[in-house]
């Protein structure tokens, strides 16, 4: 299984153990998948924090069922994310042409705290996505 796959997988799990013990929070469980997301990101400065913030405010914030959040495609939504930051692009044609410019906008931003290695190779897709602003 690829990580973006197990990522995937952690956040079902993570939500079918939190509608187990308690009555289902959605946004407890929102921000326990952001927390999930900038842990597993950890050694990337400041960005994981700043997608997963992104995350939470354009969708689950947003969204026209908050009850019902995360909801499959915002779990998706976030598997892409975190598979972007991994440098590839598997599942990422979830993320709309918005989510690439901010994505690229929040690379900007946060460059200066990234190893050369993981930038060079985000910035790599965020050309490929025409997302440069």
């Amino acid at each position: 299984m690829n990580d973006f796959r197990k990522f995937q997988a952690d956040m079902r799990r993570m939500m079918k153990y939190e509608r187990s013990i308690s009555a289902y929070e959605p946004r407890n469980i929102c921000s326990k998948a952001a927390a999930l997301f900038v842990s597993d990101n950890r050694g990337l400065g400041k960005l994981p924090d700043a997608i997963a913030d992104y995350w939470i405010k354009t969708y689950i914030e947003t969204s026209p069922r908050p009850d019902d959040e995360p909801t499959e495609k915002n779990i998706d939504r976030l598997a892409a994310m975190q598979s972007f930051l991994e440098g590839t692009d598997d599942g990422t044609e979830v993320l709309s042409a918005q989510d690439w410019k901010e994505l690229g906008n929040l690379v900007s931003c946060e460059a200066d705290d990234l190893p050369l290695d993981v930038l060079r190779n985000l910035m790599e897709i965020i050309v490929e996505k025409k997302a440069l602003n």
